[in-house]
């Protein structure tokens, strides 16, 4: 009896449990592949599936959301860039999250990765942290009322 009421337990508290359903090395990773792995990566390895398409500034962006009932509260929208002077376009993807435990822990992970922090402030709206290394910034705003939160990966330009 003790054994099955442990294993009822054990299986109640993994299902209560929630985590993020992407870590910030696979959101530095995704800056860097091109569309068509990112989605399979996102929409065949990870709980989110593509919602819509829209086109701005020569870009098509692609949004997605989440699909679990852990991931309902995150989206991710890829396929932003920035242009540079070579034709060279940087990749920019952007997470959002309505839990700002995921973005707390991503912001951990950033700490504990190859991700120097350089800024850590509050303006009226957010609390700011950027992040850097030599392939990327990343950008995380975290609403002051903890209401939502965003992650910017911005990939830099280097040469090899």
């Amino acid at each position: 009896m003790k054994k099955l009421l442990a294993i009822i337990g054990l299986c109640l508290g993994t299902i209560a449990a929630n985590a993020q359903s992407i870590s910030m090395s696979d959101l530095t990773n995704l800056a860097t592949i091109n569309m068509t792995d990112a989605n399979y990566f996102l929409t065949s390895g990870k709980p989110f599936k593509q919602d819509y398409t829209e086109t701005l500034n020569g870009f098509a962006l692609r949004h997605y959301i989440g699909t679990t009932p852990a991931s309902k509260c995150e989206t991710i929208m890829m396929g932003d860039g920035i242009k540079t002077s070579t034709d060279l376009v940087l990749h920019v993807v952007t997470y959002t999250s309505t839990n700002t435990k995921y973005l707390l822990e991503l912001i951990g992970q950033a700490k504990s990765a190859e991700l120097k922090e350089n800024f850590q402030g509050v303006d009226q709206f957010n609390n700011i942290y950027i992040f850097d290394n030599f392939l990327y910034t990343v950008h995380v705003y975290i609403k002051t009322d903890n209401s939502e939160g965003t992650i910017k990966v911005e990939q830099k330009y280097y040469v090899e």
